[in-house]
């Protein structure tokens, strides 16, 4: 769950109509894939050059809790921010919400292990701890 008093990371965007399933509304799958883009995209905001040149992240579980359906059109905000850290994994949490009414939509936790660039696993510096938990 998203604590208030740490960073929060925000994106906002609008359902688009590749984006909707035959029931019309927004696939489940596409809540997964918004949420691996807003890690992504917080990572890119706050790591250095020479972070992004020497690793990156990889998903290694991922838990949805879906909660009310997005249809063409809404508008939708996603915040997104870091839970504890281990040697090689931090947790992250993001919420969705329909940005109109503040509606929850899904929720998830996920675990992510930092990696080098031949893909091995590297620890998690104060360095990096610093950029998720201060900014």
């Amino acid at each position: 769950m998203i604590d208030s008093k740490l960073p929060v990371f925000e994106k906002r965007r609008t359902v688009t109509l590749d984006e909707i399933d035959d029931l019309d509304h927004v696939n489940n799958v596409v809540y997964v894939q918004w949420a691996a883009a807003v890690a992504t995209e917080h990572w890119l905001s706050v790591a250095t050059l020479e972070m992004l040149e020497s690793f990156g992240w990889v998903m290694l579980k991922h838990c949805i809790t879906y909660k009310k359906a997005a249809v063409l059109g809404d508008k939708i905000l996603i915040k997104t921010q870091v839970g504890r850290a281990t040697n090689v994994r931090y947790e992250r949490f993001i919420e969705i919400y329909d940005e109109n009414t503040m509606d929850l939509l899904a929720k998830t936790s996920s675990d992510w292990c930092a990696i080098d660039k031949t893909g091995k696993p590297i620890k998690i510096s104060q360095e990096l701890r610093d950029l998720f938990e201060t900014s």
